[in-house]
């Protein structure tokens, strides 16, 4: 139940990000997590959302403030995995 309670707070997040990215310009840098996990590549290899938000909430995130912050990552530095980060966050809700 965890789980799909932290995926839909990334649906949420991806959904307000994508929505504020039309409405707003993106600043010059996407707010960094940790130097050591980079959220896009982790998309690009086949992570799931689940596994970036448990990495995240291991590192002392609340589960909300590391949906935000998958969000903001994806919406700033990897707009290519938008799509991917949405259908994994549809596919968790049903």
């Amino acid at each position: 139940m965890r789980q799909t309670s932290t995926i839909r707070s990334v649906l949420f997040a991806v959904a307000g990000a994508l929505v504020a990215a039309s409405a707003f310009a993106a600043p010059a840098q996407a707010a960094t997590t940790d130097t050591r996990f980079d959220v896009c590549a982790a998309l690009r290899n086949g992570t799931s959302l689940a596994a970036i938000e448990t990495t995240l909430e291991a590192r002392g995130y609340s589960a909300s403030k590391a949906g935000a912050l998958t969000g903001t990552t994806i919406r700033q530095q990897c707009p290519d995995q938008a799509a991917n980060a949405m259908a994994q966050a549809q596919r968790a809700g049903t």
